[in-house]
């Protein structure tokens, strides 16, 4: 067998880097030249052809990108990582990827141990090397899956249950995790049954990227393509929980990188094991594909829960007609104060209210008190069944995203309910799975999905500052291995910014090894999951970090008066312009005012000037509607954004807000209580201004005329 080719070519023209790579990369076996130029970099091409060059985008007299460029006239397989101090964008990194096939880029400065775990993914370390010892892989074992019909005779036994008040707390909560999980296990068999159809397409592409990298040994970027598709379906196949498919991608992978792509006769062995691995493979995904039944119903996972506060024998068959059409979990009660229990037991996304039962006229106070009850901002929709006159500033103030008449008809209740899940969706968890692989990522939708976090996928990691802006999420799902990005130098971009340092990363890897774990960490992970990933073991982990950080340290909510923060609220707010612009829709910013807040822990102490804040902010959250964006602008200063409301609605839902504030005492630290006053201003789109920043100078500009007078 001939020598395998460990030459690899560093061009630099800072010296400290290129002894800095030279000397990591000879601590590993490679022979390394060092070259501080293009010209030199092309003397020693014509040396000897390395088997990878890694290239500074910066050089003298001709930059990285131009000498690249040059390479590719004469040599279109060589494979080249780029260094750049700069996070490219997408249009030059489609170029690096696609037109220069580039195999990686990296950003400097690099971090020594994350350097070397890199490249060993693009060529293998030196054959005198130790193999490093890979810890097992736990086997998938599959959960038995019910049939559509035994979900739906499940699903409405346990409701029955649920609904039934003599049943024992405890045996609620034992009830509803059983519920979460025959929904979520149903969820996977759904995602499972997808994968099949898929699976013959994306064996057959490996299959034939195997024969085309046989056909063309010397071509290396074949060769990592191949690499990339046997990676790809080991770690999907075995997260769906197809263990032999995913065992015959990973002996295809550990047979390709055994591969010398210098050798000729001798590597017969090693390709003939590869064929015998595919045409294998190829019999066990035919068995698969024929034993998968036709589609048949499941039961559908609702995509809200909703507690009806409604008279006893009202329009129930209405109500359970639109949940159907709505795909809403319903449930119905006919007192206000049954309903208050109810959502002390149970965890609602929504509410309708008939305010026939809502004793306080005008207040709306059963709104408020569910929602007290359930400590989050929920979608309420009001059924004004006695036809009452509300003004829309009562509407909007009392929390309803839908009013109703006493008419009340199937269609309508389905559109609030409708209405009501949109609203609801910007309040829960959001997780963000940052994957090449749409098959990878449409499982942790269905696995994450049914316990009520939002999950948005990314198969295209360069773009992840726009998308971390648009959809702000709690957490992030990276996969380590991507084509031309890592994400480890994701993940280091990331904890680089102030606005994501905070935000957990957890790193999907099929390098389970004591050394892919450190490499992990090194990049500032906060924790990994080894593919296949197993179903109980991606939710738990989830769980466990979004737990810690909605109450600790989240990016997009203020800690002391848990509305968002300042960062988050302009965000949103320029996302919801941009939809109001589009539909030639008003929206209104109201700025409100905690009046002399900076004298008040002089008054009254530290304490006392927080308990303040607090209060504000938790009232904001009872109040106004689910869709409307509460935000802490400055110590003692909050902003509420409506779309679709003009700024005389919004200042009269203002003094509504005023009118509960002056009911309010706080303690002070001298051991009396003192009330706080509010003051208020707005500004409208498009009249007084085009942005968030000119609407948000607007009305604070009118809040200090105000206080002028």
């Amino acid at each position: 067998m001939s020598e395998q080719n460990n030459y690899i070519l560093v061009i630099d023209d800072d010296k400290n880097f290129r002894d800095l790579a030279g000397d990591l990369l000879k601590s590993r076996g490679y022979e390394v030249v060092l070259a501080r130029s293009a010209k030199e970099a092309t003397a020693a091409m014509e040396a000897k052809r390395p088997a990878l060059a890694i290239v500074d985008y910066r050089l003298p007299e001709v930059d990285g990108m131009t000498w690249i460029s040059k390479v590719r006239e004469t040599d279109s397989t060589l494979p080249i990582v780029l260094c750049t101090g700069n996070w490219c964008d997408q249009k030059t990194f489609n170029w690096l990827r696609n037109i220069l096939k580039v195999s990686l880029v990296l950003q400097k400065p690099i971090v020594p141990e994350l350097f070397l775990h890199s490249l060993e993914n693009i060529i293998p370390p030196p054959a005198n090397q130790p193999p490093v010892a890979v810890d097992e892989t736990p086997v998938f074992k599959v959960q038995p899956v019910l049939d559509s019909t035994q979900i739906e005779e499940s699903i409405e036994q346990i409701e029955k249950l649920l609904a039934d008040e003599g049943t024992f707390p405890e045996e609620v909560e034992r009830l509803k995790k059983l519920k979460r999980r025959i929904e979520t296990q149903n969820a996977i068999k759904k995602a499972r049954e997808s994968f099949v159809k898929n699976l013959p397409e994306a064996w057959g592409e490996l299959t034939t990227a195997i024969k085309v990298t046989r056909e063309n040994p010397k071509n290396l970027l074949l060769h990592q393509g191949a690499l990339g598709l046997a990676h790809k379906v080991k770690g999907t196949a075995g997260s769906y929980g197809f263990a032999k498919v995913g065992q015959f991608a990973e002996r295809i992978e550990d047979f390709l990188l055994t591969v010398d792509p210098e050798a000729e006769t001798e590597q017969e062995v090693i390709w003939a094991e590869i064929i015998r691995c595919v045409v294998e493979g190829t019999q066990v995904v035919d068995e698969i594909s024929r034993e998968q039944t036709s589609s048949t119903e499941t039961y559908k996972l609702p995509s809200i829960s909703c507690l009806a506060v409604i008279p006893e024998g009202g329009y129930t068959g209405s109500l359970k007609g639109a949940a159907q059409d709505a795909n809403c979990e319903l449930d119905v009660v006919g007192s206000s104060v049954g309903a208050i229990v109810k959502f002390g037991r149970q965890a609602f996304d929504s509410a309708i209210i008939d305010l026939s039962l809502d004793t306080t006229f005008g207040h709306f106070q059963l709104a408020r008190e569910l929602r007290q009850s359930a400590k989050r901002i929920i979608p309420l929709c009001f059924v004004n069944s006695k036809e009452e006159q509300f003004s829309q500033a009562d509407i909007v103030y009392g929390g309803a995203s839908v009013l109703l008449d006493s008419d009340v008809t199937r269609g309508s209740l389905s559109e609030a309910m409708q209405i009501m899940t949109v609203a609801g969706q910007m309040r829960k968890p959001r997780v963000l799975c940052v994957d090449d692989d749409p098959l990878l990522s449409s499982f942790v939708e269905s696995v994450l999905g049914p316990v009520g976090i939002v999950v948005r996928s990314l198969n295209e990691p360069i773009v992840i500052l726009d998308m971390m802006h648009e959809f702000q999420p709690d957490l992030l799902l990276l996969d380590v291995i991507m084509p031309g990005l890592t994400g480890y130098e994701v993940c280091r971009l990331l904890k680089s910014h102030d606005d994501w340092k905070q935000v957990p990363v957890i790193f999907l890897t099929s390098k389970s090894d004591a050394e892919g774990k450190r490499a992990a960490f090194t990049a500032g992970g906060t924790d990994f999951l080894s593919k296949p990933v197993l179903m109980d073991e991606l939710l738990s982990r989830v769980k466990a970090h979004l737990s810690k950080t909605l109450s600790e340290v989240s990016t997009r909510i203020d800690m002391q008066s848990k509305v968002l923060t300042a960062s988050a609220l302009a965000t949103e707010s320029g996302n919801l312009l941009d939809i109001c612009s589009q539909q030639s829709q008003l929206l209104t910013i109201g700025i409100v005012s905690i009046v002399d807040f900076d004298q008040l822990d002089i008054r009254h102490g530290a304490f006392s000037a927080e308990h303040v804040v607090g209060k504000l902010g938790e009232l904001l959250n009872q109040r106004f509607r689910a869709e409307d964006l509460r935000g802490r602008i400055a110590d003692g200063e909050f902003a509420v954004v409506l779309a679709g409301e003009d700024a005389d609605t919004v200042s009269k839902a203002f003094e509504l807000l005023k009118g509960d504030w002056e009911k309010m005492w706080f303690p002070s630290g001298r051991g009396q209580e003192f009330q706080a006053d509010l003051a208020f201003s707005t500004a409208e789109f498009p009249l007084e201004g085009d942005n968030f920043d000119k609407l948000k100078v607007y009305a604070l500009s009118g809040l200090k005329q105000r206080s002028a007078l």
